[in-house]
C-alpha cells in the first residue's frame, strides 16, 4: 500500500522519472507518448508498468531488464518499441479471453456467487487480468484457469466480502491443490487438470455458503459532496499534495448532486467509454466515464455523479475534467 515509507519511496521515484537518467526509461516514457514532467503514479500504474509486465506475460521478462539496463539510445528505443507491441498484443489477448469467458458464463444462466472459467487456449500470463476484469464487471470473486495437459494454472481476484486465499486454503486441506498463495483479494494456484472440475465445485460451494443472501454490489465511499462551481485549479493543486495515489491512498472521491447532462457520446475502442458535457448552472464541465459507453442513449437529463477531479490535456489544450466513477438519476 502507498502509505508510510512506501509513499515516500514512490514519491522520490516519480521525481526521478520526471528527469530520467537511464536511456531505457527515457525510451519507455517516449514510446508511451508521455511528457516526462507529468509522469505520476497513475501513468506508472496504467501506462508504463503494463508495458514492462507485458514482457513476462507473453515473452521473457529479460526484455524489460535489458531495456532498463540499456546504455545505447538506439538499442533502448528498439526494446521500448518491442515492449509497446507486446503490450498491445496483451490487450488484444485479454479482450479476446474476456469475451470468451463472458460468452460461456452467460450461457450458464445464473452466475452464482463465484465465477469460474477454465480453457486450454488461455495464455498463462493473462489469466489474472481476465479474472480481475470479471470480478470488476460482476462484483463477484472470479477464477480463471489455463488448462494444461497434466497440470493447470489459475488466478483468482475477489471482492472485500470474500477472502479468496482462505477459500483456497480449505481446498488445499482437501488435497485439491498442488500449491497456492496470495492474500484476501488475489491469489494464484496450481492444480492437477483432472481435478479442475472438483476444485470449481468446491469453491462454488464455499462461496455460496459465505455470500448467500448478500447483496453483491460495489460501494463507493464519498470523501465530500461539493458544488461544481467550488472547484478550480487551486482545488486540484491542493489535492495533488496528497500524491502519490494508489492502493491504500486513493485520490479524493467527490460527489455532486443534480448535475445537468448537456451532451453524451461514446468514445474509444468499441465505444466502451462515455464522454459528457455537464453543467451546474454556472459553468460547463468536461467529463469522462470509462467503461460506461452503454449509458450514452439512456442517461436522464439530471444526474448525481461521483468523480475524481483531474487535469486533461488534448490537442495542446489543458482543462479540468471530471473522471466519473459512478452516476445515477438525480432526485426531483
Amino acid at each position: 500500500p502507498l502509505v508510510g515509507e512506501n509513499r515516500v519511496l514512490v514519491a522520490q521515484g516519480l521525481r526521478r522519472l520526471m528527469k530520467p537518467a537511464r536511456v531505457g526509461l527515457q525510451a519507455l516514457v517516449g514510446e508511451a507518448g508521455l511528457n516526462p514532467a507529468k509522469v505520476d503514479s497513475t501513468a506508472v500504474s496504467w501506462i508504463l508498468a503494463p508495458r514492462l509486465n507485458a514482457a513476462g506475460r507473453l515473452d521473457s521478462a529479460m526484455l524489460s531488464y535489458n531495456l532498463l539496463s540499456a546504455r545505447e539510445p538506439v538499442e533502448a528505443a528498439r526494446l521500448a518499441r518491442q515492449l509497446g507491441q507486446l503490450n498491445r498484443q496483451r490487450q488484444q489477448l485479454t479482450d479476446w479471453a474476456l469475451q470468451l469467458a463472458l460468452s460461456e458464463l452467460l450461457q450458464r444462466g445464473s452466475l452464482g456467487e463465484l465465477l469460474f472459467f477454465a480453457h486450454p487456449e488461455l495464455p498463462q500470463g493473462i489469466v489474472g487480468l481476465v479474472a480481475g476484469r470479471l470480478a470488476e464487471t460482476y462484483y463477484r470473486p472470479a477464477i480463471v484457469v489455463e488448462l494444461g495437459q497434466d497440470v493447470s494454472h489459475g488466478s483468482a481476484r475477489s471482492i472485500p466480502e470474500f477472502h479468496i486465499t482462505q477459500a483456497l486454503d480449505r481446498c488445499s486441506e482437501k488435497g485439491l491443490l498442488v500449491r497456492h498463495g496470495g492474500h484476501a483479494a488475489a491469489a494464484g494456484f496450481t492444480v492437477e487438470t483432472a481435478r479442475v472440475k472438483e476444485l470449481a465445485s468446491e469453491l462454488e460451494e464455499i462461496a455460496g455458503r459465505h455470500l448467500q443472501g448478500q447483496e453483491l454490489m460495489p460501494t463507493l465511499l464519498i470523501d465530500a459532496v461539493v458544488d461544481l462551481q467550488a472547484l478550480d485549479w487551486a482545488t486540484l493543486e491542493m489535492m495533488r499534495q496528497l500524491e502519490p495515489f494508489g492502493y491504500g491512498n486513493q485520490p479524493p472521491l467527490l460527489a455532486s448532486r443534480r448535475v445537468q447532462v448537456l451532451s453524451a457520446r461514446t468514445v474509444g475502442a468499441d465505444n466502451r467509454h462515455l464522454k459528457l458535457q455537464v453543467s451546474d448552472g454556472v459553468r460547463q464541465w468536461d467529463a469522462i466515464a470509462f467503461g460506461m459507453g452503454a449509458l450514452a442513449d439512456v442517461l436522464p437529463a439530471w444526474v448525481d455523479i461521483a468523480f475524481h477531479l483531474e487535469e486533461n490535456e488534448w490537442n495542446g489544450q489543458v482543462r479540468l475534467q471530471l473522471n466519473v466513477q459512478d452516476l445515477r438519476p438525480a432526485e426531483e
